[in-house]
């Protein structure tokens, strides 16, 4: 699955870095910083989709469901890490987590209802 959404995240990242080129800098870089904080988030909810999907579905809730927790609370700190001691433009650096958040959540959720799709059928 790690391979599939980082496929999807190729054209949106090349974006994401060419933006110095249209933007000033301060927001390019709030943009970049956004998308890649949402890519850390989505790509490790990947990861544990591939390492647990086999296991026994109790250890797999426990474990998804832990990580979730610890990945929001992950993500909250370094939100406000970034936003509380660097000089980011907050305003690009949100819209550009949200937007690139719900890219990638509606990505993660399509290859995982097609995971369920294909142990359903086997």
């Amino acid at each position: 699955m790690i391979k599939k959404l980082a496929k999807f995240n190729v054209i949106p990242l090349i974006l994401a870095l060419i933006s110095p080129f249209f933007l000033p800098v301060d927001p390019a870089v709030a943009v970049i910083c956004g998308f890649l904080l949402s890519l850390i988030f989505v790509l490790s909810s990947a990861w544990i989709l591939d390492n647990f999907w086999n296991a026994d579905s109790k250890l797999f809730l426990k474990v998804f469901f832990f990580s979730m927790v610890i990945r929001f609370l992950l993500v909250l700190a370094a939100m406000g890490i970034l936003l509380g001691l660097t000089k980011i433009d907050e305003i690009y650096f949100t819209v550009s987590f949200i937007i690139s958040y719900l890219y990638q959540s509606i990505t993660e959720m399509i290859f995982f209802n097609q995971l369920l799709q294909n142990k359903s059928s086997n």
